[in-house]
């Protein structure tokens, strides 16, 4: 079983980091997500609260197929501005590992010297900081090598699709999206 970890700060955005984590359930990945802050309960942009499963000082991320970092305003800036959410993706993407941001958060990325000169997406506001420093497209998801990132909330589900795709393969996909009704 592939396991896959989803970082929550303060100002996520509450479908791009539900999405996935629906999506991985039902593909049979084990899916946690880990609250950076140091309250289980973490607000989305939105003023929902969420529980997280896990903090981070209890998740143990030797294991981890996957590090997901979801965009949302304000709290794709505490997951870029962030030393250990950093050091983590660091470590994530250069052991081959895979590492997805999506929205905004692909500036995390761009913070801590991550993946220069790959191929990404992200939310149009942060298209020319990431054209600096990587070969930017505006389209809905990218991936280059063991990096994967999406442009926002509207593509959250398709890019987790995409993802489980990648982790689990066809007959993950197609029990994901047999209950979700999904006919394509």
């Amino acid at each position: 079983m592939k396991n896959a970890y989803i970082l929550l700060a303060d100002g996520f955005e509450l479908i791009e980091a539900m999405a996935p984590y629906d999506v991985f359930c039902r593909g049979g990945i084990n899916v946690k997500s880990v609250s950076i802050t140091c309250s289980k309960t973490v607000s989305a942009s939105n003023k929902v609260h969420v529980t997280a499963d896990l903090l981070w000082d209890d998740a143990d991320f030797s294991n981890a197929d996957l590090i997901y970092l979801p965009g949302g305003y304000p709290g794709y800036e505490h997951l870029g501005n962030d030393p250990k959410v950093g050091a983590l993706a660091k470590k994530q993407y250069e052991s081959g590992k895979l590492l997805a941001a999506i929205c905004g958060a692909p500036t995390v990325l761009l913070k801590n010297s991550i993946a220069f000169g790959k191929t990404v997406t992200s939310h149009s506001c942060c298209a020319d900081e990431m054209s600096a420093k990587y070969k930017y497209t505006g389209k809905p998801y990218e991936h280059d090598g063991n990096l994967w990132t999406a442009i926002g909330a509207g593509h959250s589900q398709d890019f987790a699709i995409a993802l489980a795709q990648e982790l689990a393969g066809d007959q993950a996909v197609a029990k994901i999206k047999k209950g979700m009704e999904l006919k394509f």
